[in-house]
């Protein structure tokens, strides 16, 4: 009985030594992992890197986008011209904008005309009483209400410019939703952000990087020279100028055009225009150079 006593008091202390030597260990392990738990993460560098663009996406996406925007632009166009009402225009406005060319082209070219004959051609337009740009003429735009063919072709051109536009970005949203397609080789701002990286919601992507989306866009204003190469210079759609016509600030559209107030701008810049003609020294000038 003693020596099993003795036995058992043995293997209580070296089970103590042993506990002992791996507590202090055990304190450092659970220190290690709390200070780490408690060490906030570091933001994802990797995203900071270039990404490896897979090839297929600009075989598969990239190029399909572009040939399908131009194929789409040459059939707005041709639509654009099928839908176009041809009609006459208005007497009056014809009228109107000769004119005021005709006085525009005096003031552009007044160097080449003598004083008499300046005086005389800017009488013609703005003498009180006879000038012809102070003739009586109805003043005040036009009420586009008021002319069912001119909102019929404003219903037109903007069915060939949404219609076209919606059904692309469906188009691209159904199918290439979250692609990157492209880098841009030049740092760009944060301000960018939203507007190169549409349908890609990712806070630590590089703003360089275009969305697919985004790049429907970029193509669709960006490559408008190319498109007038192709299709020729009067037979592109602008869509810019077909805004402004709408909102009533197109003057050359004779829905928005006030002849009173272009009678009146014009006669300004004719009373303005300081004339000095380039001929009358052309004898002086050309005696010193013969002589020179």
């Amino acid at each position: 009985a003693a020596s099993c006593s003795s036995a058992s008091e043995r293997r209580r202390r070296a089970y103590g030594r042993a506990r002992a030597a791996a507590w202090p260990s055990a304190r450092t392990e659970q220190r290690r992992g709390s200070s780490a738990q408690r060490r906030p993460l570091a933001p994802a560098a990797n995203m900071a890197h270039d990404l490896m663009l897979d090839p297929s996406i600009r075989n598969w996406v990239l190029f399909p986008i572009i040939l399908v925007m131009t194929l789409v632009q040459v059939n707005r166009s041709w639509v654009q011209v099928l839908l176009k009402s041809e009609k006459p225009p208005e007497q009056d406005h014809v009228h109107h904008m000769q004119l005021l060319s005709r006085s525009a082209r005096l003031r552009a070219n007044n160097r080449l005309l003598s004083s008499a004959a300046f005086n005389v051609r800017r009488d013609f337009f703005r003498a009180k009483g006879t000038g012809r740009l102070r003739a009586e003429v109805e003043g005040g735009a036009p009420n586009p209400m008021q002319n069912p063919d001119g909102m019929m072709d404003m219903l037109k051109g903007n069915l060939s410019m949404m219609v076209p536009n919606i059904v692309m970005m469906g188009w691209i949203s159904y199918f290439f939703s979250g692609f990157v397609l492209v880098k841009i080789p030049f740092t760009l701002t944060e301000g960018f952000k939203q507007m190169l990286q549409r349908g890609v919601e990712l806070q630590t992507l590089d703003v360089s990087y275009v969305s697919s989306l985004s790049w429907y866009f970029l193509v669709m204003f960006g490559l408008r020279g190319l498109f007038t190469l192709l299709l020729g210079e009067n037979s592109l759609p602008d869509d810019t100028q077909m805004m402004q016509q709408q909102m009533g600030m197109g003057a050359a559209n004779p829905m928005q055009f006030d002849a009173k107030k272009a009678y009146k701008s014009e006669r300004d810049a004719l009373k303005f225009v300081e004339h000095v003609c380039v001929l009358d020294d052309a004898e002086k000038a050309f005696l010193s150079k013969s002589a020179a």
